[in-house]
């Protein structure tokens, strides 16, 4: 290999710098993608919905619950498996609970039947406090949070 040019040296310490600093550039994207997509905010809750539309999600929230509250108690058990898996869970539906209650304005209802869904939402925040805390039959939550699905339904069906 022949030997460099002296006359060209500031070119290539040049292009080494513009190569370097494209390099980091790319290095920098790159963590910040990860970094973003590790610890990045949730997507916004989007459009409000319907109030017929908020009805079902509530409902569907008490399925899920009714579902999980027929299974064993978190807490009666040696193993931590279960423990761990039931709190996955409450974390997952804790947050559809929010997403839920953002997009149908639950926080503050308008109307007689937002209020009728805030307090069955209000519900079964408390049923499934009973059911981490103890785990045993949470019968009158249960009955109380479809009470306020039925006064939703009925309040939805009068507009």
């Amino acid at each position: 290999m022949p030997p460099r040019d002296p006359a060209l040296k500031p070119y290539r310490v040049s292009l080494y710098v513009v190569y370097g600093l494209f390099a980091t550039l790319l290095f920098v994207q790159l963590v910040r993608s990860v970094a973003s997509d590790l610890y990045g905010h949730t997507p916004p809750a989007g459009p409000p919905k319907t109030p017929h539309a908020c009805l079902d999600e509530v409902d569907r929230l008490y399925g899920q619950l009714s579902a999980r509250a027929v299974q064993p108690a978190p807490g009666g058990l040696e193993g931590g498996a279960l423990s761990r898996e039931w709190d996955a869970w409450t974390r997952r539906w804790e947050e559809d609970v929010a997403q839920v209650s953002d997009r149908c304005g639950l926080s503050d209802p308008k109307d007689d039947a937002g209020r009728a869904l805030a307090q069955a939402v209000d519900g079964l925040e408390a049923l499934r406090r009973e059911l981490s805390r103890s785990g045993e039959d949470a019968a009158s939550e249960a009955r109380q949070v479809k009470d306020a699905l039925a006064t939703a339904r009925e309040q939805l069906r009068a507009k």
